[in-house]
This record gives structure tokens, C-alpha cells and sequence, in this order.
């Protein structure tokens, strides 16, 4: 007999595990969030093609969800634990209990539980209860979790995870996704997302260096270039929002097809799950891509501005809310990141390590450390035709004249030159998808462009892989 009580808990277990609000989960499947709330309650069930989507969305069997053997039937790889999990909790019995728990918690969850246990925070045990009738008597007996077999572990462990979800708060997704990836920009010790009190959330590492979760914005004391305080003309959030009604400068919107395109067609191919985006700014760029993931994913958004970024969550919660996404932002120096190496699926930069000026391939080279090996960095970046040409000598002899704190490459290069440069930082291989090229140089000798001084010359998006 199907028991809907208990496939309603797995299905609430699995959707919590993902990251999935049920208004979330019932947007992805085309339903309402109230017949979501009824499977989990056990009131209904999904009708088959909503079991295949269900299966297909959290990588598992139908029969897994329908029958409930989550330890060994998913098809994603073999249950292990982590190895931070591990490290805490090294006795038999609290590993038969994590790994009990693991197919309902996610790797930063199990590392939140181990480590209640290893401080001796927490106790888990199944209430039994005896009652005898004529008496109207009843007892109950505690019977610790070490105890049961793993049939009766599988069997309860959804009761579990629901139990100490509600016990540990109830934190955002994006925070909880990125908790097992973030160090410490000090002292490069693992942070770790402190959630005491509902309203007050915070990383800390073990040396106490302490980063608070202020409007929203995990926030690491950096400030903006002295001198260049580009944030200060949003004078408030109006006025962010006008940036993303704002057409742009029309010479960033050449070429057949534009940056933004190619960049999502990467993207769509590619279907990371974690991406950083290397000083986002107002996040017009990123914003295309936001509008179109159709996968899980979580997004981080770094920049120095911790104003431009409160802005900018804002946005992505009132007016561009996606369901399949998850936004973190960071307010930290892209020169070093608190991520730690080999951390994220993808970096892009919208112009992000250009705006880094003389930070630039400190940020390239940081892009390059926090991705996973086999990661890709996708990014839009200015290129010469060709240093050997009149068009382009002209044009570098005229940039050439501006003030230093105008020039925000090291040097100009050519397509094959960055290509040189990316070999060097380590990438196994580098594709450029040229969008447009650069200018005709002017017939006087005064160069022309005041704001965005490197307009005139050509753009390709970058692909690299690690």
C-alpha cells in the first residue's frame, strides 16, 4: 500500500534539499504552490508525468521517492560524506547517522549538524512510546540513534532533517550554498554562516574574524578606490533602476551579435550550478543571463560596493525574480576573494576585470583559483586589430596621451597576446568569439572619448577553460 504521509515527506525533504521554496517548486513543475503543499502534507500525490519531473529535477528514481530507499538508489554517485564532515565527526555511529541524513541535507547542512554533535550541542533520539490502557498509563523511552539498524535509520531520517532544519533557522539558500566555500580573506580559515538569531546572520571563522550579512550583503569591510567612488552617482535606488531601463552607450551593442548572446549561449551549454560574476557593478550584464537559467544555479555577485549591491539584491528579489536561482552577493576586494580554490563552476566578468584597473590581472588571476578544474571563465574583454597596423598605432600613440589613472590595461593586446597571457595563468585552453573590432582612428590628433576610454577599440568574449 502506498503510504502518501511518508512520500509527501521525502518529497518535502528532497524540494528543502535543493534549495527549492515551494512556490519555487511548484513554478518549475506548472502548478500551484497549494498542491505542492498537499503532497508534502500527504493530502495527494502527483499524477505520473509530475513523478517523472520530480525524479528528473532532484536526480533520483521514481522508485525512490515512491518507495523511500533514497541511500541507494540515487543515480548521481555513491553516498560519502565529506571529508570536513568527516574530520568532525570520525566514530562509526555519527557517520551511520549523517549518511542517514545525507540524502536530505545538503554538504553545508551535514557540516552544521556534525558539528553540534562534535561540540556536544546535540542529541538525536527516537521517542518511543508505551501506554497501557486499563491504567491509562504510558511511558516513554528514549532510544539513542546509535542504536537503530539502517532500515529504521532510512525510515526516520526525513523526520530528522525536518526537525533540525526548523532547529538550525531557517537561512536563505544562497547562504547556505555558499557557506561550504567561503574563507576568510585574513587569515584564509574556512567561514562558517553563524545564524544565532533570526535577524542577525554573520560568517566567522575560527580566529573570529567576523563578516556581517548587512541588507542582504555579506559585507568584508572593503571600500571603493580613493578617488573613485563610481557607486556615489546612484543617489538611491531609483536611480539604479533607471540604469537597467537605460539603453546603454550604442557602441557596446555592436557586432551581429552582441556579447551578451554568445555569452549566454556558453552558458546554456555549459549549465553551471555555481557561477561569480568578478565586479558585477549595477549588474546589467549578468541581468541577461538571470533572465533565461532554466537549471538550478547558484549566483554570486562580487564588487567592491557594498551600496551598489544592496541595490542590486534588491532588484533581483522585487523585479527580477527567477525561481531556478539563488543570489548571493559579496561586498569584498575581487583581488582576493574570500572563496576558496577550486570552488566554483564558472566566472564572468561584464567588463568586471577592466573596471579593476590596476587590479586587473590580480583579478584575472583570482577567477582563475577559485574555479573547479575543468571550470570555465567566460568574459568580455577589449583587444587591438593589430599593433602593426596605422589604425592602431594611431590609436594607441592617442590613449597613450590621456592621464595614467585613465589607462586601465597594462598594456593593450591583441587576441593572440591575451591568449599568450591566459596559457601563462594556467587555462588548458582559450576561444575568442570576436563581437565587434576597433574604431577608425580620428583624423586630428585629439583623442576623443572622455568617459569609457576604451570604446574605441574591439571586444571578443573569452572562453577559457581550467
Amino acid at each position: 500500500m502506498i503510504d502518501r504521509e511518508q512520500i509527501g515527506i521525502r518529497i518535502g525533504a528532497l524540494r528543502r534539499k535543493a534549495g527549492m521554496s515551494q512556490t519555487a517548486l511548484a513554478e518549475r513543475l506548472g502548478v500551484s504552490a497549494q498542491a505542492i503543499s498537499k503532497w508534502e502534507s500527504g493530502k495527494n500525490l502527483p499524477d505520473i508525468d509530475l513523478f517523472r519531473e520530480l525524479a528528473w529535477l532532484f536526480n533520483m528514481t521514481m522508485d525512490s521517492i515512491v518507495e523511500g530507499d533514497l541511500a541507494f538508489t540515487q543515480k548521481s554517485r555513491e553516498r560519502i560524506l565529506p571529508a570536513n564532515v568527516t574530520a568532525l565527526a570520525p566514530e562509526v555511529e555519527k557517520q551511520k547517522l549523517l549518511l542517514g541524513l545525507a540524502p536530505y541535507c545538503s554538504d553545508t547542512e551535514l557540516y552544521s549538524i556534525a558539528k553540534e554533535l562534535a561540540d556536544g550541542n546535540l542529541e538525536l533520539s527516537l521517542a518511543a512510546g508505551i501506554k497501557r490502557k486499563e491504567e491509562k498509563t504510558e511511558r516513554m523511552v528514549s532510544i539513542p540513534t546509535g542504536a537503530l539498524g539502517e532500515c529504521t535509520l532510512r525510515e526516520v531520517a526525513p523526520y530528522f532533517s525536518k526537525a533540525l532544519g526548523e532547529m538550525m533557522g531557517n537561512t536563505e539558500p544562497g547562504l547556505r550554498r555558499i557557506a561550504g566555500m567561503m574563507s576568510c580573506p585574513v587569515c584564509r580559515e574556512r567561514l562558517l554562516l553563524k545564524n544565532k538569531d533570526e535577524n542577525k546572520r554573520y560568517f566567522e571563522c575560527k580566529n573570529r574574524h567576523r563578516y556581517e550579512l548587512t541588507d542582504g550583503v555579506v559585507h568584508f569591510g572593503t571600500r571603493e578606490i580613493q578617488g573613485e567612488l563610481w557607486s556615489l552617482f546612484l543617489k538611491n535606488y531609483e536611480d539604479y533602476l533607471l540604469q537597467h531601463y537605460y539603453p546603454g552607450n550604442p557602441r557596446y551593442n555592436m557586432g551581429k551579435v552582441s556579447s551578451k548572446e554568445v555569452r549566454w549561449q556558453v552558458l546554456k551549454k555549459l549549465r553551471p550550478h555555481i557561477i561569480l560574476d568578478i565586479a558585477c557593478g549595477t549588474c546589467n550584464g549578468i541581468k541577461y543571463d538571470l533572465q533565461r537559467i532554466d537549471w538550478p544555479c547558484l549566483v554570486i555577485l562580487t564588487d567592491l560596493s557594498h551600496r551598489v549591491l544592496k541595490y542590486g539584491k534588491r532588484y533581483f528579489s522585487e523585479e527580477l525574480v527567477n525561481p531556478y536561482v539563488d543570489i548571493v552577493c559579496l561586498a569584498c576586494d575581487c583581488a582576493h576573494l574570500p572563496i576558496e580554490d577550486n570552488s566554483i563552476d564558472m566566472v564572468v566578468s561584464c567588463g568586471g576585470f577592466e573596471s579593476m584597473q590596476s587590479k586587473m590581472m590580480d583579478g584575472f588571476r583570482e577567477g582563475y583559483r577559485v574555479l573547479k578544474p575543468g571550470g570555465h571563465a567566460v568574459y568580455d574583454f577589449s583587444v587591438v586589430d593589430d599593433h602593426n597596423s596605422e589604425n592602431t598605432k594611431k590609436w594607441e600613440r592617442l590613449y597613450r596621451t590621456l592621464d595614467e589613472t585613465y589607462h586601465l590595461h597594462e598594456q593593450l593586446y591583441e587576441i593572440g597576446e591575451w591568449k599568450e597571457v591566459c596559457r601563462r595563468t594556467g587555462y588548458l585552453s582559450t576561444e575568442a568569439k570576436e563581437i565587434y573590432r576597433e574604431l577608425p582612428a580620428p583624423e586630428d590628433e585629439v583623442f576623443p572619448f572622455e568617459n569609457e576610454v576604451l570604446q574605441w577599440m574591439g571586444v571578443s568574449v573569452f572562453v577559457s577553460e581550467k
